[in-house]
């Protein structure tokens, strides 16, 4: 058994929980993504795996997941929630408005936030998830040309003579 798989193990039935094959599959699933994967790409790899895994299996699954710390649900702007393998405390993307290109940004980039929020404020366990939106540079050069055709070329208006 592979340490990641090892791990996820002893994680599952520290909470009282087994590595059935539905949920070591899912985790595989999205560990060999390296990324960001939707709940519809997740069921398609499965289901390839093994055709009656079921949806409501799927999401129960990656509930279970989630709430041991071993995947990740990102909420990013105009898409579904992403699901990655949970490494780390914090999670940050840099996203663009446009194309929805994501970078994953280092979790250092925030420095102690996390350990400042629990001093601070009594919280404890915290993960950190940052989203910062703009545009990149492609998108904001193409964006750049529109608004500046648009100033160059603008709408005919038309002039109302009145006849008196």
């Amino acid at each position: 058994m592979h340490s990641f798989q090892q791990s996820s193990d002893a994680i599952l039935r520290k909470h009282g929980y087994r590595l059935t094959p539905q949920r070591h599959m899912i985790l595989n699933v999205i560990q060999e993504a390296q990324g960001h994967l939707s709940i519809d790409q997740i069921m398609e790899r499965v289901q390839q795996q093994n055709p009656c895994v079921s949806l409501s299996t799927v999401y129960r699954t990656l509930e279970l997941l989630k709430s041991v710390d071993l995947i990740r649900e990102s909420h990013l702007p105009d898409a579904q929630p992403l699901y990655e393998i949970a490494d780390g405390q914090a999670h940050h993307h840099l996203i663009c408005r446009r194309c929805h290109v994501t970078i994953h940004l280092d979790e250092t980039l925030l420095g102690d936030l996390h350990e400042q929020l629990q001093t601070q404020y009594g919280f404890h366990h915290l993960s950190l998830e940052l989203v910062a939106a703009g545009y990149c540079d492609n998108c904001w050069h193409t964006l750049q040309q529109e608004l500046a055709q648009d100033n160059i070329d603008p709408q005919p208006t038309l002039d109302i003579v009145s006849q008196d």
